[in-house]
């Protein structure tokens, strides 16, 4: 029973949207550009949170630069979809789980926005 208890929990926390790997608790990270809550997956993507949900456009600029090692002339070349992919989803930043849809409450939902970018970078 207790197996089952945590593997369950274990399935219930944020996973990278491509390759489905358990993310770890965005950190505090620090580049020339600023500070943010992050993290980077094992399959290169990077994810940024923003708790409120209300500044997703920042969060998705520290992504991209945090992606392209703060090398913005990189960053200003690339086009969505051809040299990079994306995901934005809902992040309860309490129980550090992505949520569906369906699962949105009022407390605390934030967004995790995530970028990988395309194998030939």
């Amino acid at each position: 029973m207790l197996k089952r208890r945590v593997r369950e929990e274990k399935d219930e926390m944020a996973r990278c949207p491509f390759c489905r790997a358990l993310l770890n608790v965005p950190e505090d990270i620090r580049t020339a550009s600023g500070d943010f809550l992050g993290g980077r997956c094992e399959c290169g993507a990077v994810y940024v949170c923003d708790p409120t949900g209300h500044n997703v456009g920042q969060g998705y600029l520290d992504a991209l630069a945090y992606a392209c090692g703060d090398d913005w002339d990189k960053l200003n070349s690339l086009n969505s979809g051809r040299d990079y992919s994306e995901a934005v989803l809902n992040y309860d930043v309490r129980t550090h789980r992505l949520l569906e849809i369906e699962d949105i409450r009022r407390n605390f939902l934030g967004k995790m926005i995530f970028i990988r970018l395309a194998r030939n970078e």
